[in-house]
């Protein structure tokens, strides 16, 4: 798959390592914040088997407040600057198209953005030939979890509305091939809503495209067991393993080791 200028092999399931340059991040906050922690831990999570890194500036965690793209790309920069663009994927996490543009002309081959994207960012994508991850919420981190109540139906809810951006994409030409769409699991999702949407992620399966999990570590797994987020290595496996039987293609992931070997080894029992 070409992205950028570049051709990358992602074959399924593919990990992606999560790298917050954040000091105030649900799980991580702080562990990625200086550039140097940030470019030796990235280096750590490719070793590891994670075939993209997804770099994040803004804590999304609910409740959180947004930055101003300004200290977005301040945080970015001595980043994007330093990693080679020919090794493994680069991934931005951002929903401002000022921080989404800066990302691309620094080589970025991904943007992941939380809100769903915007026909700005989907020309920006045409542009520079780079891939799209399209995450659902009902709204902004600081207020989404007063959304619970807003779905009819929340699979039959988020499809509609992703059924919708395909219609969009289509419009401006990008290929299906380099667009995976996120329901967002724990963007304004109680723990029900959370389990019906992995139980039905197959339902976000929509041909051409691809399909991300973000389950790691989140707090749906204290729901169940409670447990510090550190704690969460079990549930986090077990609801990888779980939607990579529905048809993910990509996790997205604290513990990229783990994981990995996780995939392998399921892969290889299940296979004949």
């Amino acid at each position: 798959m070409k992205l950028g200028k570049y051709n990358f092999k992602l074959t399924s399931p593919t990990v992606m390592g999560i790298c917050n340059v954040t000091p105030d991040s649900f799980s991580d906050g702080g562990k990625s914040f200086k550039s140097s922690d940030a470019l030796k831990n990235i280096k750590e999570m490719v070793k590891n088997g994670a075939s993209i890194i997804d770099i994040g500036a803004e804590s999304t965690r609910p409740g959180s407040d947004p930055l101003t793209h300004i200290e977005e790309v301040k945080r970015l920069e001595p980043i994007l600057k330093k990693l080679p663009k020919n090794k493994f994927v680069i991934s931005v996490d951002t929903n401002k198209i000022e921080t989404q543009e800066y990302a691309l002309n620094m080589g970025a081959h991904i943007i992941n953005d939380v809100f769903g994207g915007s026909e700005d960012l989907f020309y920006l994508t045409k542009k520079f030939k780079t891939g799209l991850i399209l995450m659902h919420t009902p709204a902004p981190p600081k207020t989404m979890q007063k959304k619970i109540h807003s779905y009819n139906n929340v699979v039959q809810d988020i499809k509609k509305i992703f059924l919708q951006k395909i219609k969009q994409l289509e419009k401006i030409k990008i290929p299906s091939s380099k667009v995976w769409f996120d329901p967002g699991i724990g963007f304004g999702k109680n723990l029900k809503q959370n389990i019906e949407i992995m139980q039905k992620i197959n339902q976000f399966k929509f041909k051409g495209y691809g399909l991300l999990l973000g389950s790691s570590r989140k707090s749906w797994i204290n729901s169940i067991d409670k447990s510090e987020t550190n704690q969460r290595l079990g549930g986090s496996i077990a609801s990888a393993l779980y939607c990579y039987q529905k048809g993910v293609d990509i996790f997205r992931v604290h513990d990229i080791k783990e994981t990995s070997q996780s995939l392998k080894i399921f892969e290889k029992l299940c296979s004949k």
